[in-house]
């Protein structure tokens, strides 16, 4: 089952102001919230009520009794999750991390990603857009995927990837990263980008951001960061999981041809050393 909290925080950009309120009043006091009636919700965020179905509806629930509904699941699982569970950092983060896998999974539509992974395949160059922190993301995949004999060009400068965007043909394929979905200069990119009538997939950490609207493919990872003082990668390892997922699914179309490919990168690595 996905986790109804990290369903609301990948559609928490997308929302109104009014509906990112009982978005936030959820997401602080899940264990509350599920008690209550659409009247007390709604006072309680300082919304109307048709605010509180509106969100039910956006977020994929039939509205409020489905809500109610998904938060008493939400609690029940969440409980047995915790019972005789460690307390070490190292068992905290780890189930962070595999929170954050198994929400991503739960986001993965498997015809849009076999989708994404016929484009790469048939495309005769492959630009990436990224910049910031999701340009580490962005240079994983880009190096992935020339291991595979793909002709790739990405560089973390936003300038020099709103030059080489304008250079962009229609038999290419634009691939934009961006965690929250919303950085302006990959933004800007796609928009010169898509006036080459090249297809565009983007990659972010929030169902309906902005970038999400301009890619013919959109896929989403889980934006659960479980923030302390100590930070979390969980979102960025639930991008690189869902990146290792379209790259199996791209060596599966031709098995061979990628073997092939990759005992010969292979070799060259091997013949560096020598």
């Amino acid at each position: 089952m996905m986790d109804l909290l990290a369903t609301i925080s990948s559609y928490f950009p997308s929302l109104s102001k009014s509906e990112q309120k009982v978005a936030q009043l959820i997401l602080s006091n899940p264990d509350e919230v599920e008690n209550l009636s659409i009247n007390d919700l709604a006072s309680m965020a300082s919304v109307g009520e048709s605010t509180v179905v509106r969100f039910s509806r956006k977020i994929g629930l039939t509205g409020f009794q489905d809500l109610k509904i998904a938060l008493v699941k939400y609690q029940t699982s969440q409980k047995q999750d915790l019972t005789d569970e460690s307390n070490e950092a190292k068992d905290i983060v780890y189930r962070q991390l595999v929170d954050g896998l198994q929400d991503t999974k739960g986001f993965i539509e498997q015809d849009k990603l076999e989708k994404v992974a016929k484009m790469i395949h048939k495309a005769e160059h492959i630009y990436i857009l990224s910049v910031g922190t999701s340009a580490f993301i962005a240079m994983q995949l880009c190096n992935r995927l020339k291991r595979l004999g793909k002709f790739v060009e990405f560089v973390p400068d936003g300038h020099l990837q709103s030059i080489y965007a304008t250079m962009i043909k229609k038999t290419d394929l634009v691939i934009a990263i961006s965690k929250s979905g919303n950085t302006k200069e990959v933004i800007q990119s796609i928009e010169l980008a898509s006036q080459s009538g090249a297809p565009v997939v983007t990659l972010s950490n929030f169902i309906n951001s902005k970038i999400s609207q301009m890619g013919d493919v959109s896929l989403v990872a889980s934006s659960k960061e479980f923030l302390s003082d100590a930070g979390s990668f969980s979102a960025e390892v639930s991008q690189l999981y869902l990146l290792d997922t379209l790259i199996k699914a791209l060596v599966d179309i031709n098995p061979e041809q990628y073997h092939k490919v990759r005992n010969l990168t292979n070799r060259a690595l091997v013949k560096r050393i020598e």
